[in-house]
């Protein structure tokens, strides 16, 4: 996870399809990949352990939007972000989910 973090950091594309990735696992990688610049792309498909509450989290990587600040270091350059399903439960599970995708 360290590598991904940033700084010399040139990793464009990250596929980790049916890798038994669940919510924690997700959660690790949203916070190595917080301050990441390079990646483009990143494909989780098939990771079928990642449940509403990881799709959640997910979506603070793209658009944090807890304060100003966590916004201004969002992930900006994540173009391509590819979860198999995002769940109307998660689309629905309040405003604060709502504020990410806006």
């Amino acid at each position: 996870a360290e590598l991904l973090q940033g700084g010399g950091a040139r990793v464009s594309t990250l596929l980790l399809n049916k890798n038994e990735i669940d919510d924690d696992a997700v959660a690790i990688l949203v916070d190595a990949l917080q301050n990441n610049t390079s990646l483009t792309a990143l494909d989780l498909k098939g990771n079928d352990g990642i449940s509403d509450h990881g799709m959640t989290i997910l979506l603070k990587l793209v658009n944090d939007v807890s304060n100003i600040k966590a916004t201004l270091q969002s992930n900006h350059t994540l173009s391509y972000l590819n979860v198999e399903r995002i769940t109307p439960s998660v689309l629905e599970s309040g405003e604060e989910i709502k504020t990410h995708i806006d």
